[in-house]
């Protein structure tokens, strides 16, 4: 069987800049999925067009759960341990076992607990505002990645696990090393905060089983039904929350200040038109620059004939591509231009459901923060700029990098200044 595509190099800076032609060509042969040579010699099947998509994500014969020995091998060591914990988290199964380490998560993120969490959220925010503020007086411009868009969500996500305040300055720097891209780091400063992570959360474990108080792992800890999760259980937990807890937050962040800065009008309309059109700005921003480019790494279970004259073989790798299925123009109309109206419920939008694109996914692994990173944007967002007025680009967006890869998606910086 031979790939019908170019190499596709998602390492490529060009590329992780801008995907969307790409992609753009395969959804224009109308195939539910699209065989692709990867640069690293492997080949996957892409789909990406948004009724294929929610149709893959809802099918339980694309498994979750990777192949053994899935990945590149690594020499064993202490941060290659703590790395391997992730292996159990709930995004590598299927069901039961999926259900059963969601459904001690689900509680976690009801409406009324996120709710609870928007006083401190602002909070938050106002204090990483200021620190913008003070870099930009102090050096005259700032990076809202470093400084706003990764903190934030790091520190919101601390109190949802119930990590005390003053060990949250350490949870920020360790898992800035272990999320940031190899040349940004010296030699084994990654490996190093992988290990302190793998130490923090399990002595964390250990003090919630002691002395449990009201956040989410005092309540995992306390489970003690049938059924309930084991130590290696919740240390993946811990890192799943984590890492997805900032990652889609992160980038939801970076990518919708970028956005309003490079449209002014919308950063005005913003403004002027109060929460909803905030709301409708965090929407059309998980819309147009989906967070996650791609969800986890599926396997078909079993051959899958996906209609058209394209039969996916049994273990073959497929990816559903969400930042492709969210700029489908038989979903969106104008699904490459930025347009928060589309979101609104009555005016100059098209009255879109706000749940309509796939930024969190679809079916039994729906993202469970979904409104918790909803709430952070809504926040955060006109918070920093109504604190900053005026605020400007400070270097061309256009050759502003990317962070690599097929499964997230946002600049790596956005350089601020106030003029």
């Amino acid at each position: 069987m031979r790939p019908v595509h170019d190499l596709l190099n998602p390492a490529d800076p060009g590329f992780a800049r801008d995907p969307y032609p790409y992609y753009a060509r395969l959804r224009a042969e109308g195939r539910p999925a699209a065989r692709v040579a990867l640069a690293n010699g492997t080949h996957a099947w892409l789909v990406t067009g948004y009724r294929q998509a929610r149709e893959v994500l809802a099918d339980a014969r694309f498994s979750n759960v990777p192949p053994s020995g899935a990945g590149r091998p690594r020499p064993d060591s202490p941060a290659q341990r703590a790395r391997a914990c992730l292996a159990r988290h709930m995004l590598n199964s299927d069901a039961p076992d999926h259900s059963r380490l969601r459904r001690f998560t689900t509680a976690a993120f009801t409406p009324r607990r996120v709710d609870a969490l928007r006083s401190r959220i602002e909070e938050l925010t106002d204090k990483l505002v200021a620190e913008v503020a003070g870099e930009l007086a102090a050096g005259g411009t700032a990076d809202l990645v470093d400084s706003f868009a990764f903190p934030l969500p790091v520190l919101v996500i601390g109190e949802v696990l119930g990590v005390p305040e003053a060990d949250r300055a350490d949870l920020r720097a360790w898992t800035y090393r272990v999320g940031s891209p190899a040349d940004a780091l010296a030699a084994g400063e990654a490996d190093e905060a992988w290990v302190r992570l793998h130490a923090y959360f399990t002595e964390l474990i250990a003090r919630k089983r002691r002395e449990p108080g009201e956040d989410l792992f005092s309540t995992l800890v306390r489970d003690t039904d049938e059924g309930g999760l084991d130590d290696g259980e919740l240390l993946a937990m811990a890192f799943l929350l984590l890492f997805a807890g900032y990652e889609t937050t992160m980038n939801l962040l970076a990518s919708a200040s970028l956005l309003l800065l490079t449209h002014p009008g919308e950063l005005a309309a913003a403004h002027h038109g109060g929460p909803e059109r905030w709301a409708a700005v965090v929407e059309e921003t998980l819309r147009h620059a989906s967070p996650l480019e791609g969800t986890t790494w599926r396997r078909a279970a079993t051959e899958v004939d996906l209609g058209g004259g394209t039969v996916i073989p049994a273990g073959a790798s497929v990816l559903v591509v969400l930042a492709s299925a969210n700029r489908d123009p038989e979903r969106f109309a104008s699904p490459d231009a930025f347009l928060p109206g589309r979101y609104l419920d009555a005016g100059d939008g098209a009255g879109e459901r706000a749940a309509a694109h796939l930024a969190f996914g679809h079916g039994p692994h729906f993202c469970l923060g979904s409104r918790l990173a909803r709430l952070e944007g809504a926040v955060a967002l006109p918070r920093l700029f109504s604190a900053l007025r005026g605020l400007e680009l400070a270097a061309d967006p256009s050759g502003l990098p990317y962070r690599p890869g097929l499964l997230v998606r946002g600049p790596r910086r956005v350089p601020v200044r106030v003029p």
